[in-house]
């Protein structure tokens, strides 16, 4: 490590002492068990600093933040501080409405399973605890992880019951094997040729409950974060965008009004309706996005704009944009694919140009990054992002 400057994980591996897979368990293990301390802390003080992240040695480890936060409160071990925080014993609790926080990735034990399914929409929390198989302090910390995570809710009175999302929780459970990889490959391979109503598996009579059990079905089985430990980049971008198309068909076939003009549309070969409607669902994932690269969450921010890609590959700045949260990942050649397609739509950018320089350097390719800085500046004369390229190759900028 004093020769090379290397961590000593690195070193492990290269002299064959640990496996990379070893390695990277290693870490994972260790960076849970350092958030999952937090938990038990029942009061103390905080100062929060808005700084920029370091930007050597970056390890991005994808955790499912529901797990942590749900495996962090079952360590809680003070009665009374849960107590405290908890919801009255007449309070009900139903599952969560919105599939997108329902089918999070969560690893649960047999027993909170019983526990989970104890819930009706129409018992209280003190019921719930008089039917458990447990004792009262380890199911209100089952309870309350679920609540924290927003797996389950509290149900307000007069309130319908969703037997459609019971039915779908309690039925349907998803293996990771190559079956699953087989169907999401073959999917993919069909949207360009498939319609709203064969990818959720429904005939065009469907009712508006039918629609919704289905998209349930659905997002429980390719929900992203049920699968974010997928081994290939390539096959979480198919599940991405077979994702965004299963809730493009939601919304659709949900809506009475548009359901009616997409049908209009299937046999028109499309509609200006069906068109606006990706526009306006690749704008909300581009604003998802740009806060998500604003708190430097550069995973997600690459999913969202990958996203907003998919539904509307016309504008320049969603590719861009893409680039950019890859480039922050390291995934260099994946960000010049993205900038360059941007170019292609937006051919006189001087910051589209300089961005994609930088890229170029990470790659070192230091030759053809200088003649892109200076075409940057040729554009922009004051272009900051390539006279900084220009300055980092050692060459004089010609302005």
């Amino acid at each position: 490590m004093k020769r090379t400057g290397k961590r000593q994980g690195a070193v492990l591996v290269e002299l064959g002492y640990l496996k990379p897979k070893d390695l990277i368990w290693a870490v994972t293990h260790q960076v849970e068990e350092i958030i999952l301390s937090l938990f038990h802390w029942e009061d103390g003080e905080f100062e929060f600093k808005e700084v920029a992240l370091p930007s050597e040695e970056v390890i991005i480890l994808k955790l499912s933040a529901a797990n942590l936060i749900y495996r962090g409160i079952k360590r809680i071990d003070s009665f009374t501080y849960l107590k405290d925080g908890f919801f009255p014993m007449e309070a009900i609790l139903d599952y969560s409405a919105d599939p997108m926080d329902l089918f999070q990735d969560i690893r649960l034990e047999e027993k909170d399973k019983e526990i989970l399914f104890l819930i009706d929409g129409s018992r209280t929390i003190g019921e719930i605890l008089s039917l458990a198989p447990l004792d009262n302090f380890r199911t209100l910390k089952i309870l309350h992880g679920l609540l924290s995570a927003r797996i389950i809710e509290i149900r307000e009175k007069g309130q319908t019951e969703d037997k459609i999302c019971k039915d779908t929780l309690k039925r349907l459970e998803v293996e990771l094997d190559s079956a699953f990889i087989e169907k999401v490959e073959e999917l993919h391979d069909r949207l360009d040729s498939t319609n709203y109503y064969d990818v959720l598996g429904i005939t065009k009579s469907a009712t508006l409950n039918e629609v919704k059990e289905a998209y349930y079905k659905k997002t429980k089985e390719f929900h992203p974060d049920r699968h974010f430990y997928l081994p290939s980049e390539t096959l979480k971008n198919k599940l991405n965008a077979l994702f965004s198309f299963l809730t493009k068909a939601y919304k659709t076939l949900s809506d009475q009004e548009l359901r009616k003009e997409y049908d209009q549309g299937v046999i028109a070969c499309g509609t200006k309706t069906v068109e606006g409607l990706d526009a306006e669902m690749a704008r909300d994932k581009f604003i998802e996005g740009k806060e998500a690269l604003r708190r430097r969450s550069y995973t997600k921010a690459a999913e969202l704009f990958r996203q907003a890609v998919y539904f509307d590959n016309s504008v320049a700045v969603y590719h861009f944009c893409l680039g950019l949260a890859l480039e922050k990942e390291n995934r260099f050649q994946e960000a010049e694919e993205s900038v360059t397609t941007a170019l292609k739509l937006d051919l006189f950018n001087a910051d589209y140009i300089a961005e994609l320089g930088h890229i170029y350097l990470e790659l070192y390719l230091n030759s053809r990054a200088k003649d892109t800085f200076e075409k940057a500046l040729e554009l922009d004369p004051v272009n900051e992002r390539a006279k900084e390229g220009l300055q980092k190759i050692g060459s004089p900028s010609r302005v």
